[in-house]
């Protein structure tokens, strides 16, 4: 699968509605082209607007649905936990975990705190650097 904003919005809605009683405020979200990190939530102080929450998804990988659920609801996990003021600092701690496990178990998803990338495979677009350095250090 080829992720796009759209589809990122769309997934987004979907997992609020089933997941977050849809209770998260939608955020900017934006697309990453690294290897190393899949997914991405941050808080940027905009004086003297407030705060801009954004969720980034790399569009390194030719993502399955189920990689891909798992990638965002990861970082919704993060904004809902500081959205909620549980976790301000945006860490895998406690709260995190707990919510995680919950998610799991209530919805048989696989929110963990990394994902193992070694088996997965870069989209055929993918930069051919890149490709060739995530084969010679990150896939088995």
């Amino acid at each position: 699968m080829k992720i796009n904003g759209l589809w990122i919005l769309t997934a987004f809605v979907e997992y609020n509605y089933l997941y977050f009683n849809n209770e998260l405020p939608t955020p900017e979200f934006g697309i990453m082209h690294g290897c190393r990190t899949l997914g991405y939530f941050s808080v940027q102080r905009d004086a003297p607007i407030g705060l801009t929450e954004k969720i980034e998804i790399s569009d390194f990988y030719d993502y399955t649905e189920e990689e891909f659920r798992d990638v965002l609801v990861h970082e919704m996990v993060h904004y809902y936990l500081y959205y909620t003021g549980e976790d301000t600092r945006i860490r895998h701690g406690k709260a995190f975990k707990r919510m995680a496990t919950w998610l799991n178990n209530e919805y048989d998803l696989n929110i963990t705190k990394y994902i193992d990338i070694s088996h997965m495979k870069a989209c055929d677009d993918a930069p051919w650097l890149s490709r060739i350095l995530f084969r010679y250090f990150y896939a088995a």
